[in-house]
């Protein structure tokens, strides 16, 4: 992905490539190959076709906040079709995943969920929704309610989110838009404080948890 000219990278550290993918309409992201499993996440609905050398081509629908999983030895290109541009967040895990599976949604095709009732969690300001895990990384959804505020749970461990909808931090009076991510790797950072939805529909974020140890 380093060398396609459509992934950006915005963020490099001992967890992940953190790449923004942004593709105008009838434009193409080259073939290439995806070497370490890679989270990606739709920011906006996408109308796409998805080329695998050797197989036909896959014409897809996409959608806003979709999370998939491309393992390692990935290789494909994109198409954008439509009228609307492409955008998503590409995260790619730089440690070894193991034991990837679905947590409470169907991530991946045809795999049982593995949700125990007390993995989703909801409040009068925010509800969370395990959708995938492997034994090194957790990924989550996190709602926060209309007008409510919440505080990162876990911050003991190094933890990324991404924003799928608008939202502020307002202990450092920063505005959070779609496509944004914020590293958190302790609990003393500012971004490990509240985060506020103002809006009157839920503000979505995808957390990446990284279990301390691993």
């Amino acid at each position: 992905m380093d060398h396609e000219p459509h992934h950006h990278l915005a963020l490099h550290n001992d967890y992940v490539k953190v790449f923004n993918v942004e593709v105008a309409p009838g434009d193409s992201i080259i073939l290439h190959s995806h070497d370490q499993d890679t989270v990606a996440i739709a920011i906006g609905e996408q109308l796409v076709t998805v080329g695998v050398p050797g197989k036909p081509d896959v014409h897809q629908k996409n959608a806003d906040a979709q999370v998939r999983l491309q393992r390692s030895g990935y290789i494909h290109s994109t198409h954008v079709d439509g009228d609307t541009p492409y955008h998503t967040v590409a995260v790619e895990l730089l440690r070894p995943q193991n034991n990837f599976h679905n947590a409470c949604t169907e991530i991946l095709p045809g795999q049982p969920l593995n949700c125990p009732r007390e993995a989703e969690t909801e409040s009068t300001a925010y509800s969370t929704q395990p959708l995938l895990a492997s034994d090194e990384t957790e990924v989550l959804l996190l709602r926060i309610h209309p007008h409510k505020s919440m505080k990162l749970r876990g911050v003991a461990s190094p933890q990324l989110l991404v924003a799928l909808d608008a939202a502020s931090i307002p202990a450092i009076k920063m505005a959070v838009h779609p496509g944004d991510f914020k590293w958190v790797n302790n609990s003393k950072s500012v971004l490990a404080g509240e985060y506020r939805n103002a809006g009157d529909r839920d503000a979505r974020f995808i957390e990446f948890i990284f279990p301390s140890g691993h």
